[in-house]
This record gives structure tokens, C-alpha cells and sequence, in this order.
């Protein structure tokens, strides 16, 4: 049997990354890797086609009302129903099955992963962060530096984020302002000190997003798009490096492998994996197996592999609260049709125990106006006038805590073959009231009883299966991610991270993978 020096499981950020830092080494990489149908209909502003053309319901509704998924079926992420963007989730309920009481939580089987339809934030952990991790942000900061120079990340430094998201020399310009984010930031900068009092900071963004030309992807053109095209070029996605990869022969890549399991022999890993074209199962073999297939897929592997139905490992993901805020001067002024439904600032808050809560702020000109109407407490009739002359006063906080282990939420393998997920409700946070106070005093009105909270999983932030730790014992990582009990089985993505922070954490992952993938190329030479 044909042995490569190491094998990588998935092709998301973990994955992708555990690859680039395998360069010089014979990879192969294992992956379902179902990828976007055409969406050349799909060309210009939002608002411009609506204009234009008569009939755009199969690419924003879908043939098979696609985007109106979350009428009649349990939510997922806004970004994962429109027709050209639900390849991301294709098949996983079928092929990977998850089930838990109140899981809001959905896995991908896509070139890219979730990260095709990721908000592209971009957050470097400190040492705050990394706190009760077995490695130090220095460990980090090469890798970070490598994965913002392959991505481009546009942003600020010198605002008042930077403590928390600390310096990036290589920062392209930040994305334009809507004129509603406009007048916040001007606003808070006006009455800054009681912020400051009150340990709440607000700055620009930091996104995966290119406000400049860079290795021939063009910049982001404020389409207002995100919501039903996939593949923006100004937005990243791993699934462009996987592209790279293939085609400078950094990798072998074989998609519509489904892994289902490994065997580690003296002398290296058996890999086996479902061909979904043939029904049959393959083995390939390698030196070292990186696995990197998002933290739920990853746990099902290695629990599959250690014929293990018994044991329940920790579960982690980020508990959110969606705030909304009104600026009743903007009420019945025009849509910014020519704008954007990334995060265009960000808040962070410090609670009086020292711990930090992040906030995204978003606009409301992306998604379908039956995204909102449904949640609105009129008539049909009187949902579509409110959303049409609100709409433009309107912003979303979209707000994240942070997650330790605790003994009520875990994952365990079903012998059905299905994952239980259970998570810990998150009771509300005192810093909630802290926000809408500061936010209405620089006039943006809301009241905790209009506070969203979407169920727990909603995130996608899923880490902490695996984690690393000093002395690893079963089911845990060391450093170098390489799980106890094995000699050539290393985990590269949100598994293995130790605890959760409020801050996103794809940059992390695919820096860690990164370093973890360097380090096994070593032991390989």
C-alpha cells in the first residue's frame, strides 16, 4: 500500500492551514469537499438586480424555497439556506448526524468548511486568551503573522480594540462605513471617557476581507451578496488555498472521502474513508494523520475509531445574544443599497468578574426582508411597512460570551452512529444592561426584552472535544496537538483548544494548525 508522510482529514481552516505548514512533506488530504453550483446570474449590486430583472427567484429563493428554510424547519445561519449557498451543509445531517436537545448548532462536509459562510472575523488571541492553555501567544504570533499575509485582513491599529486585538502591521485599509456605523463611532468617540468608565470599548472591524487588490483576488465591491453567492474574491475562504495547494502539488486531494476512521500501527496510520461515488470503503496510509474536519466531525473519528459509545467528552461553543438598536432619526430615510453585511465595528465589554464579552455590529441590508418579518409582532401587512421604514435605523449587536467546560454540556457517539450534543443554557448577562444603557445614552435605543437568544450551537464556534493540556491524559492533546495514548495522531483543529474566549476563534485555529502542522513536518525530515 502507498504511504505518504502524512494524511489531512477535512479542508476547512484547520485543516487547510495543518497543510500549509506540511509544505516540503508527501500529503495527502481526505475530504467530502462538496463545492457551489454556477451563480453567474448573481453579478452586481443586490439592489441593482432587483431593479433589472423581473424574476431572481431561483437564486434567492431557490426552486425548492430553499431560503425559507427557517419558516418550517429548525433555524440555521441565514448564510447557509440560499440556494447557492446551501452546498455548505449539503448531506451533512445525513452523513454525519447530529442530534441534542435545543442544538442550534449545523457541521459542514464542504471544500472550505463553515468557513464559507464565516462573518470573516479575524482575532488574534492574547495571552488573556490563552489563559490555562499549555502554549503562549509568542508561540502564535509567527503563525498569525504568515496566515494575515496569505489571507489580507483589513482593519485599524490604534483604536481603542487594539489591547484586546493587539497590533498587525500588515493591516490593509479597513471596509467603508455605512452612515449609521458612521455616526456611532462618531458618537462614541464624543462621549469615550464614559465607555472607558464603564470598561466597554467600540473600534472598526478586523476581517478577512480585501480592501485592495492582493494574489490576484480583487477587493470586496459592497454587493450586498453574502447572504446567496458563494466564493466573493474579496472575502477569503480556506477553499482558496485548498485551490493553491492542489495546484502548485502541495497536496493530493481526493474529495468525496468521507473518513470514518483510523488504526495507528507501529509504523504508521490506516485511514479509512467511504468513497460516496463507489459505496465502497478505502484505506490510504501515512506516516502522521493531522485531523482537522471542525471539532464535532473530529470528536466522531476519534470516538469511532476507539469503538467508544460510552464516553462523554466536553462540548464548547460561544452562548450569543442578538441586542437590536434603533436610531429613531434614521427612521424613514433611504436603504444604503451599495453596503455590506459583514461586521463594520466591533464592541468589547468587561464584566466585573474581568471577564470579556465581543460584539459584532451589522446592518440589516444583506439577508431577505422574511428573514425579519416573522420575528416582528404585526400584522403581515403592517411587518412589511415597519421593515421598510425601520430597516434603515436599524443595526444588530450580535453579542459573544465566553465558554469553559462545565459538566452539563458534552458530545458522545451514538451507536446509531449519530453525535448527542448537549449544551449548557447561558443565562443572561448583567453586561447586557450595561450595553443598552451606554448605547441609548449616544442615541441607539433598545430594552433586554427585545434581547434575541439563539440557541445554544447557533455560533458554530464548537472547540474543546480534545483540548490541550500540560499532562494530557485520555481523549486529550499535548502541545503539539498530538492526542494521548498515540504516537502519530495529531488534532489541528477547535478540538483541541483548551477553553473558549469571547473572540472568534478561526484565526487562532488556523494559526495553531499551522504551527502544529510545521512541527509534525519536522518529525518528519
Amino acid at each position: 500500500m502507498d504511504c505518504f508522510d502524512a494524511i489531512v482529514v477535512g479542508s476547512g481552516p484547520a485543516a487547510t492551514f495543518a497543510a500549509v505548514g506540511l509544505h516540503g512533506r508527501r500529503v495527502l488530504m481526505l475530504d467530502v469537499g462538496f463545492d457551489a453550483s454556477r451563480s453567474d446570474g448573481l453579478r452586481g449590486n443586490l439592489y441593482d438586480l432587483k431593479q433589472a430583472h423581473d424574476d431572481l427567484f431561483e437564486p434567492l429563493i431557490g426552486n425548492q424555497f430553499e431560503s425559507l428554510h427557517n419558516l418550517h424547519q429548525p433555524p440555521i445561519s441565514l448564510k447557509l439556506k440560499s440556494p447557492y449557498m446551501s452546498y455548505i451543509v449539503r448531506d451533512a445531517r445525513r452523513l454525519t448526524p447530529v442530534a441534542g436537545d435545543a442544538f442550534g448548532g449545523v457541521v459542514s462536509l464542504a471544500r472550505g468548511g463553515l468557513a464559507n459562510a464565516w462573518g470573516a472575523g479575524v482575532f488574534r488571541y492574547t495571552e488573556r486568551d490563552l489563559a490555562g492553555f499549555p502554549i503562549m501567544a509568542a508561540d502564535l504570533a509567527p503563525c498569525f503573522d504568515e496566515v494575515t499575509t496569505r489571507m489580507g485582513v483589513s482593519g485599524v491599529n490604534g483604536d481603542d480594540l487594539e489591547p484586546y486585538f493587539e497590533r498587525d502591521e500588515q493591516l490593509q485599509p479597513p471596509i467603508r462605513l455605512s452612515s449609521i456605523f458612521g455616526d456611532m463611532l462618531q458618537r462614541y468617540e464624543r462621549s469615550k471617557n464614559v465607555f472607558r468608565q464603564a470598561r466597554v470599548a467600540i473600534g472598526r472591524s478586523r476581517l478577512a476581507v480585501l480592501t485592495e487588490p492582493r494574489h490576484g483576488r480583487t477587493p470586496y465591491e459592497y454587493d450586498n451578496l453574502e447572504f446567496f453567492r458563494p466564493h466573493d474574491p474579496g472575502i477569503y475562504t480556506p477553499a482558496y488555498t485548498v485551490s493553491e495547494l492542489i495546484a502548485s502539488g502541495a497536496v493530493e486531494y481526493r474529495s468525496r472521502r468521507l473518513v470514518t476512521r483510523y488504526s495507528e500501527r507501529s509504523d504508521g496510520v490506516e485511514v479509512e474513508a467511504l468513497n460516496l461515488d463507489s459505496g465502497e470503503m478505502e484505506t490510504s496510509r501515512a506516516r502522521a494523520l493531522c485531523i482537522g474536519a471542525g471539532a464535532l466531525n473530529t470528536t466522531r473519528i476519534v470516538l469511532a475509531s476507539n469503538g467508544d459509545h460510552d464516553t462523554r467528552l466536553p462540548l464548547l461553543d460561544n452562548p450569543m445574544a442578538c441586542i437590536p438598536l434603533l436610531d429613531v432619526t434614521r427612521i424613514g430615510t433611504a436603504l444604503q443599497t451599495r453596503d455590506t453585511s459583514l461586521a463594520q465595528l466591533n464592541i468589547v465589554a468587561e464584566d466585573e468578574d474581568g471577564r470579556l464579552a465581543q460584539g459584532s455590529l451589522y446592518g440589516t441590508t444583506g439577508p431577505l426582508r422574511s428573514d425579519f418579518l416573522f420575528e416582528l409582532p404585526l400584522s403581515a401587512r403592517d411587518n412589511r411597512v415597519w421593515a421598510r421604514y425601520v430597516a434603515p435605523a436599524t443595526a444588530f449587536l450580535m453579542l459573544f460570551y465566553a465558554r469553559d467546560p462545565d459538566p452539563l454540556s458534552g458530545v458522545r457517539l451514538r451507536t446509531s452512529g449519530e453525535l448527542d450534543v448537549r449544551l449548557a443554557p447561558e443565562p443572561p448577562h448583567a453586561v447586557e444592561n450595561t450595553l443598552i444603557r451606554l448605547l441609548r445614552r449616544i442615541g441607539f435605543l433598545s430594552h433586554r426584552a427585545m434581547i434575541q437568544r439563539p440557541p445554544m450551537g447557533s455560533a458554530l464556534h464548537f472547540a474543546g472535544t480534545l483540548p490541550m493540556s500540560a499532562q494530557p491524559s485520555r481523549y486529550q492533546t499535548d502541545r503539539d496537538g498530538l492526542l494521548a495514548g498515540t504516537a502519530r495522531v495529531h488534532i489541528v483543529d477547535g478540538a483541541c483548544l483548551s477553553r473558549l474566549p469571547a473572540k472568534n476563534a478561526t484565526l487562532t485555529i488556523m494559526a495553531n494548525a499551522l504551527r502544529i502542522g510545521r512541527r509534525v513536518a519536522a518529525t518528519l525530515a
